[in-house]
């Protein structure tokens, strides 16, 4: 895979990965839930006590900013059970993830941004792919609540999402 090219589908993911470490940095005690991509962006679920204002996401962004062009290690890590569970102690979402993982396979697949862990089994872990989003490509937009349900119990999330413009190149994986 050439890290000069980054396609829509992989520019959006990345910016997710990258959306949650700026996150942490900013609220530290924060819960982490889902992230993902959007059609036209990313986004990522924390447990605030309340939404960020604009001066909060607009900070965020700036954070976003701060840890593409500062960061120094992005990479995976494969976790065995309790490793996972040792990193992950106090977030329940994680914890779920977690174990539907070791249900099936024997480690956790995670990666690291300069100290902040999170699940995913992606294969973008290069440096080089990270440095080819370009912070005036993006902007974090929005905040709204999300609720996540498990066994009865609901959970209180803040989604965060932010927009892509002008997109990457597209791939076969996403439509134009």
């Amino acid at each position: 895979m050439n890290p000069a090219v980054v396609t829509l589908h992989k520019a959006k993911h990345l910016l997710a990965h990258v959306l949650v470490a700026a996150g942490i940095r900013q609220w530290p005690q924060a819960t982490l839930g889902d992230s993902g991509e959007t059609a036209t962006g990313f986004y990522a679920d924390f447990g605030l006590s309340c939404a960020p204002d604009g001066d909060e996401l607009h900070r965020l962004n700036d954070e976003m900013t701060r840890v593409l062009r500062d960061c120094r290690v992005f990479r995976e890590l494969n976790l065995a059970a309790p490793e996972a569970a040792e990193i992950f102690q106090g977030q329940p979402w994680k914890l779920q993830q977690v174990s539907a993982i070791l249900e099936t396979d024997r480690r956790v697949r995670c990666y690291e941004i300069d100290g902040v862990v999170d699940v995913c089994d992606c294969v973008l872990k290069d440096l080089r792919e990270l440095r080819t989003v370009h912070p005036e490509k993006f902007a974090v937009v929005r905040a709204w609540p999300v609720v996540w349900s498990d066994r009865g119990h609901d959970i209180l999330f803040t989604r965060i999402a932010g927009e892509m413009f002008p997109p990457p190149l597209p791939c076969e994986c996403c439509p134009v």
